[in-house]
This record gives structure tokens, C-alpha cells and sequence, in this order.
């Protein structure tokens, strides 16, 4: 899935950028809430509840969306983009955001600094490494440690640490999407022979009971030495998955134990590699190894 590139309240139509009354209308509603005292949390979660669309087809509301929303200067109007909310509401509400951040100290709890798997570098495969820029509207970005390479994704934490989290939650309601890995040497010779001679043996008039049992546990020796770990690693990913409830706060200890590394796609989208390597993207059913 890729990023939205028309800020919500928006649309094209011949040719210009236009407001799309309908959604505003929750722009609007957006800015009134928060400046009234409500949580981006809060907002969100209504947002979903009431099975309003981000964009075509999708809810997805969460505290990052609504985050963009509040610092996105469009909405006061400029000469592309025409005006939603006034100046004065616009200041208002990045005057309570800013107030509310001032109350905060850089919080050690927070997950953004107990994640176990590394990002890696969508172009070079190296490590990025999560850096500050308090200079910039968006404070967080994650710069690849190779000077050859560079590449910079600009990102917040609660962005990357949001879309993590939906990534999760898909899988938490459709774990099916965990994929078993196909073991390519499924047909064992060793297991096909002594199958051979265990039927042998059962076709005998007498059928040694005790030769039949001794093969039968030497073809269950061979078959669970023939056992993928993978296999085993992502049935366990399914059952966790499947015994696992949907949350709005991020879940890092379910992210710990299935999550082997963070990247970036094309359009500096978030997705996941399990630890069975297989990867999951935003937004996607089902996820490509």
C-alpha cells in the first residue's frame, strides 16, 4: 500500500486541488476535539469506531494520522491548497500539541528504545541507525550506517511504532497469513524405503509384530529429523498470533519474540520480517517471502 500523497480533506478535480467537503468536515473535527483537550488516542479511536475511511477502502485511524493532520500548514490554505481551518485554530491547536510535549521528558519506557530486531537499509541491506534532528518538523529518522549508501528515511516514532503495530494487528486477526515454509525435500528416500519394508512385512503371512515396530520407529526417527525448523518456528508464529488480542498500544513482547528485522519499501513504508523470514508489508493479506 503507499502513502497518501493528497492531504486528507482534498481531491483532485480537473485538474485542481479542491475540498472534499465530506472529509474536512473531519478535519474540522479533528482540530475542534484536540484543542478542546481531547488525546490523539482519543480521536483516533473514535475515528475508527464510527468506520470513518482514511482513504478508499481503509479505517487505519491512529495517533500518527491524526499527528500529520494537526502539523500539515495546508490546511490554513496557500496557493495550491485552499483553506479548511483558520490560522487562529491551526495555531491553537499545534500551541496545546507543543504545550503537551514540553510536559514530556524523553521517556526511556517508551518501546521505541526496547526493540530487539535491527532496521535494515531497504537499498544496501546494512543497519540504520535511528537518529534526532531537533531542527526539523519531524524529529526521528532512520540513516543507514553505510557511507556509501546514506539512505535517510524521515519517520516520527510514533508513525514507524504505528505502523508496526497495524502490521501486528493483521496478522493477530488473520494468522493464517503466516505462511508454513514447503519443505522442497518432503519425499525422504530413507523414509520411502523402509515404508517399502514395513509393507513387506504386513504382506507376509506371519508379520513379525516386533520387526514392524522397530521400522515404524526408525521411519518416525527419520521423519522428525527431517523436521524443518521453520516449519515448527512459523506454526508456533500462528498459534501466538492466534492467541493474541488486537491493541492500539504497541505490543513489544509480541513483537520481540516474532520479529527478526524492520525495513523500509520503495515509498519508505514500514514492513516486517518474521523471524522465519518471511516479510510482511502494511497493508497486505498476505505477505511476500
Amino acid at each position: 500500500m503507499t502513502r497518501r500523497t493528497m492531504p486528507f480533506g482534498y481531491k483532485y478535480e480537473n485538474g485542481q486541488i479542491i475540498v472534499e467537503k465530506a472529509s474536512a468536515g473531519i478535519v474540522s473535527e479533528i482540530y475542534d476535539r484536540y484543542v478542546a483537550g481531547e488525546s490523539m488516542l482519543n480521536i483516533s479511536s473514535l475515528l475508527n469506531k464510527l468506520n470513518v475511511q482514511y482513504s478508499p477502502g481503509i479505517v487505519g485511524w491512529n495517533k500518527a494520522r491524526i499527528k500529520r493532520i494537526l502539523e500539515n500548514e495546508h490546511y490554513v490554505g496557500d496557493e495550491v491548497y485552499p483553506q479548511i481551518v483558520t490560522e487562529e485554530m491551526f495555531e491553537q491547536a499545534n500551541e496545546v500539541r507543543s504545550n503537551r510535549n514540553n510536559q514530556k521528558s524523553t521517556n526511556r519506557d517508551n518501546a521505541i528504545y526496547h526493540l530487539n530486531a535491527e532496521t535494515i537499509c531497504p537499498c544496501c541491506r546494512n543497519a540504520m541507525r535511528r537518529i534526532n534532528e531537533p531542527r526539523s518538523k519531524i524529529h526521528e529518522r532512520w540513516k543507514c550506517q553505510n557511507t556509501e549508501c546514506g539512505k535517510l528515511v524521515i519517520i516520527s516514532d510514533d508513525e514507524f511504532l504505528a505502523d508496526i503495530t497495524e502490521i501486528l494487528n493483521t496478522l493477530t486477526a488473520a494468522p493464517d497469513a503466516i505462511k508454513i515454509p514447503v519443505d522442497n525435500n518432503a519425499i525422504n528416500l530413507d523414509s520411502c524405503r523402509i515404508e517399502n519394508e514395513i509393507g513387506r512385512l504386513f504382506d507376509s503371512r506371519q508379520p513379525d509384530k516386533d520387526a514392524i515396530r522397530q521400522k515404524l520407529l526408525e521411519e518416525a526417527a527419520i521423519n522428525y529429523r527431517a523436521l524443518s525448523s521453520k516449519q515448527y518456528e512459523a506454526q508456533r508464529l500462528k498459534d501466538m498470533f492466534g492467541n493474541h488480542k488486537l491493541s492500539d498500544d504497541f505490543p513489544i513482547e509480541l513483537f520481540n519474540q516474532s520479529v527478526g528485522a524492520i525495513s523500509f519499501d520503495d515509498n519508505d513504508s514500514v514492513n516486517i520480517r518474521l523471524i522465519t523470514g518471511q516479510t510482511v508489508r502494511k497493508g497486505e493479506q498476505n505477505a511476500a517471502s
